[in-house]
């Protein structure tokens, strides 16, 4: 289970993005209702299509908050937001499978796609993750169709590793060891 200690104080920015801790959304019911409608808006089928099946069909605010509560007892969510706007346009999920491991997922809104967004996002956070010493290690997993994420992940330095899934491809990326991305 994730320490939500070690990543409560998760914040960056970059030059065009904010990202935080979703325990801010979840504050008062006003809010969490325009999360879940975002959260639907989001996970479009464009969107979750190299995804977990949990990932998709997610239509009502009803089906929003079944998915976040998963999300919330499995990994340690954050939002992505453009930076100076409310809505969100993103996600990050991270999940310890050590005190030294994280498990990284992340996805974009589409209309986000293919402008650098996603460069920019994963080196903020391997910075900040740096920053705080809070992992040696990030491990990101990619459907082996989805050449977007393979090329993003390879682009700010992750390595792929030898699995044994055939569908599922795994990108290392060591804090120690690797040059400031």
């Amino acid at each position: 289970m994730i320490n939500r200690l070690k990543f409560k104080s998760l914040i960056f920015t970059t030059t065009r993005l904010e990202v935080a801790n979703i325990d801010s959304y979840l504050t008062s019911e006003l809010v969490e209702s325009t999360l879940l409608s975002e959260i639907v808006n989001l996970l479009s089928s464009s969107v979750v299509e190299s995804l977990p099946p949990y990932f998709h069909d997610i239509n009502t605010e009803s089906d929003a908050e079944v998915w976040l509560m998963r999300m919330l007892s499995e990994s340690h969510l954050c939002v992505v937001k453009h930076k100076g706007c409310d809505s969100i346009i993103g996600f990050v999920f991270l999940s310890e499978s050590d005190a030294a491991t994280a498990h990284l997922g992340y996805l974009l809104a589409e209309s986000h796609w293919y402008q650098g967004y996603g460069s920019e996002l994963l080196i903020g956070l391997l910075q900040c993750c740096r920053d705080n010493q809070w992992v040696e290690k990030l491990i990101g997993g990619v459907d082996v169709k989805n050449e977007a994420s393979k090329k993003l992940l390879q682009k700010v330095g992750f390595v792929a590793v030898e699995g044994n899934n055939q569908n599922v491809i795994f990108y290392e990326y060591n804090l120690c060891e690797q040059p400031h991305p």
